[in-house]
């Protein structure tokens, strides 16, 4: 299974459009479901909140545990933010990367997306899989980070709500290129999986 993780609680957000268009093209090209996560629901508790505890999470919670779990490719989206990605995904990595959650992170390609209504994304990108790469390393999982990132720049000009192009096509062919790189390494670190 392939999870897309929409890092942005903005109802209807850019990174919204992004995680709907990688769906898109991943049900286009191999046939293979994947999922969304919508941050929009988001209530994961911050560092001075609560500690998850597997057996009692929230509805959303639950979605994103289940979702990573099952997934061997893991695209994780955030729009940026003053350079940074949002609190929320990063907040996420934080509480779900603990010894509990370990099957959320080990076997699995994670690659990264920065999203912009401008010109931005590099630092989500570089950032989410600079703290990724860490949390891998401190807990010795075998899992990768792919190298192989996107920088969603104009994205209203570039997609709509539904995640469709709107025919810009230096960026359809640089999203296109993510996805077809990202599903070629998932296909080799998982070659029992039918991609």
């Amino acid at each position: 299974m392939i999870t897309i993780i929409s890092g942005s609680a903005r109802p209807g957000s850019n990174t919204l459009r992004v995680a709907k268009a990688i769906k898109r093209i991943i049900e286009e090209k191999t046939g293979m479901k994947s999922s969304v996560i919508d941050f929009a629901p988001y209530d994961i508790p911050f560092y001075n909140g609560q500690d998850l505890q597997p057996g009692q999470l929230s509805a959303f919670q639950q979605d994103v545990a289940d979702a990573m779990s099952r997934s061997g490719l893991i695209f994780l989206l955030s729009p940026e933010y003053n350079w940074f990605p949002s609190a929320e995904i990063i907040n996420l990595i934080h509480r779900f990367g603990t010894n509990s959650f370990k099957n959320l992170w080990e076997d699995k390609v994670f690659a990264t997306c920065g999203v912009s209504s401008g010109r931005g994304g590099r630092m989500p990108a570089v950032q989410l899989g600079y703290v990724v790469n860490k949390l891998l390393n401190v807990m010795n999982l075998h899992s990768v980070v792919s190298p192989k990132m996107f920088e969603s720049q104009f994205t209203t000009k570039a997609l709509n709500e539904s995640g469709e192009s709107l025919g810009n096509t230096e960026y359809d062919k640089g999203l296109e290129q993510f996805v077809d790189y990202n599903l070629t390494l998932f296909r080799k670190t998982h070659p029992e999986v039918q991609v």
